[in-house]
């Protein structure tokens, strides 16, 4: 998609654009090189912020450019737009289709909501630009909770799911990962981030940089590059693998699934999520089934024709789910 041209851009800073061209300026702002230039717009707003010593005082430009996009998109109902997007957070899925929720129901592309809640449903998984330039991909039925405006001292979200983020370093600003359970203090890394609600072991895995992992209980778990932390919620007990595979654990967000001797219900759970289906299980195996495979093939049944050719299992679809039996 082609950059916007100067007089657009000034058009829907100064609150003339129509909502079409509104909206195509929010478009380009999803794609690589808007997000950049506004990364880098924004990142002058938070320099201006920090300066000026009362954070909620003044607008900065940032805001004002959301507010307007805003603004212009909203004065036409007849073309609704999905996509609904507290000022802090920039939608990549929105070139790519994806229709996020928020916890409030707001007209346009931007909300006035104090938080926000970015949900990426099963079968989905996109990426978000937060305002400081740190990136959150996010897998299937995940969300993230953020606030509209990241404090002075600390950028602090809220996690249910898998998310790999690269974060922008800022050591006056720590990035704060929360989780049911404990939370992740980040200065500048990459790092993989699984914490289904439904998953007893929360597995943190450190790409670059260094994190810090601070639980409800008191423990404090820091973190090396190459280095997977599994945290047991219930227990508070926590195991640090070392020369762990990060590129593995993080391999999702290039769409490629893989597997390491991975038993086959975890299997099918993640392959539920990923292509948002059911599987029902007629009977037991005779012996465990794990599998060990990578595959980028965007198709199911490819998937799963793959997993009948190594393994003693057979698939069958239904209009409602697809049945698993055992040779």
């Amino acid at each position: 998609m082609n950059r916007p041209s100067e007089e657009l851009l000034h058009k829907t800073l100064e609150n003339r654009a129509t909502a079409a061209e509104a909206a195509s300026v929010a478009e380009w702002l999803a794609t690589d090189s808007g997000q950049a230039w506004a990364s880098r717009y924004i990142g002058r707003d938070f320099d201006r912020q920090e300066s000026c010593g009362d954070y909620e005082r003044e607008e900065v430009a940032s805001e004002r450019i959301f507010a307007r996009i805003k603004t212009a998109l909203t004065r036409s109902r007849r073309r609704r737009i999905l996509f609904r997007v507290a000022a802090v957070v920039i939608p990549v899925a929105l070139v790519l289709g994806v229709a996020l929720r928020l916890d409030r129901q707001v007209g346009g592309i931007f909300s006035d909501a104090e938080y926000g809640e970015f949900v990426v449903d099963r079968g989905r998984r996109t990426q978000c630009l937060f305002q400081d330039g740190t990136v959150a991909h996010l897998n299937s039925e995940s969300k993230i909770h953020y606030p509209v405006k990241f404090g002075l001292f600390e950028r602090r979200i809220r996690l249910e799911g898998e998310a790999y983020f690269e974060v922008t370093h800022n050591p006056r600003r720590p990035f704060v990962v929360e989780f049911e359970g404990g939370e992740i203090q980040v200065l500048g890394t990459s790092f993989n981030v699984k914490a289904y609600r439904d998953d007893d072991i929360v597995a943190v895995t450190l790409d670059e940089g260094r994190v810090v992992l601070d639980d409800r209980r008191g423990g404090r778990f820091e973190l090396s590059p190459s280095e997977q932390l599994l945290y047991d919620r219930r227990s508070g007990e926590g195991r640090i693998v070392r020369g762990a595979d990060a590129m593995r654990y993080s391999i999702w967000k290039d769409d490629v699934i893989s597997f390491r001797d991975t038993p086959l219900a975890e299997v099918l759970e993640t392959l539920s999520r990923w292509y948002d289906v059911r599987f029902e299980t007629d009977g037991q195996p005779d012996r465990p089934i794990s599998y060990t495979f990578a595959t980028d093939n965007t198709l199911l049944d490819n998937v799963l024709r793959e997993m009948e050719l190594i393994s003693p299992v057979r698939f069958e679809r239904t209009k409602t789910e697809i049945k698993v039996s055992f040779r």
